[in-house]
């Protein structure tokens, strides 16, 4: 569950590495990726001529609502994401499990960047932090996946639900065959970024 070791970036050849560069410097393939990213994890096409901007505000919306929803549906009280790393013991009980079962995939992700000879940096969506494509790649699995683990582990009860959800993620992940199709992903949306023409 968390990232225990790392290829070097790039690998042995750094082929996907300039091809990834070259898509993310490029104003219009940049956002057809961000494009495809956003396809994927709502199922559905982003609207017509949106900027990167205005997909995450977007996006930022559907996540809020997707909060409520998981709250109503495990019954577990949900007043907002607040995470702040220096006060983690001053945190409710549900934010702990959120940031633990993210944490776990941002692990995964990661190591799949890495060993495929990517860049964890060159982001799509989010971008200027060592992690950008990390958040980039998590955030197609995150609500479907990491979260609503979050929630049934606290559901389930308070005390230990932090530690309880990285087991719940771990057999997640395995009945989902995210492993396998992390890697696959990345060449998806990356393929997108070099599709003629511009979103209509």
């Amino acid at each position: 569950v968390r990232l225990y070791s790392a290829a070097q970036e790039g690998g042995a050849h750094t082929y996907r590495l300039l091809r990834q560069a070259r898509l993310a410097l490029d104003p219009k393939k940049r956002l057809l990726v961000a494009r495809e990213m956003y396809r994927i994890r709502f199922k559905q096409e982003a609207p017509s001529r949106r900027s990167i901007q205005q997909l995450r505000g977007m996006e930022g919306a559907r996540v809020r609502e997707r909060y409520k929803a998981l709250s109503k549906e495990y019954g577990v009280e949900w007043s907002g994401r607040n995470y702040d790393r220096s006060e983690w013991g001053s945190q409710d009980a549900i934010n702990k499990a959120v940031s633990a079962a993210n944490s776990c995939l941002y692990g995964v992700c990661h190591a799949a960047i890495l060993i495929a000879g990517y860049s964890a940096a060159l982001g799509f969506i989010h971008t200027g932090y060592p992690l950008s494509f990390v958040h980039d790649l998590a955030d197609i699995w995150k609500m479907d996946l990491s979260v609503p683990v979050a929630f049934r582990a606290v559901a389930q009860g308070e005390h230990g639900a932090s530690e309880r959800v990285r087991h719940l993620l771990r057999d997640q992940f395995r009945q989902c065959g995210l492993l396998v199709r992390i890697i696959p992903t990345i060449e998806h949306i990356l393929n997108a970024g070099e599709q003629d023409g511009a979103p209509t």
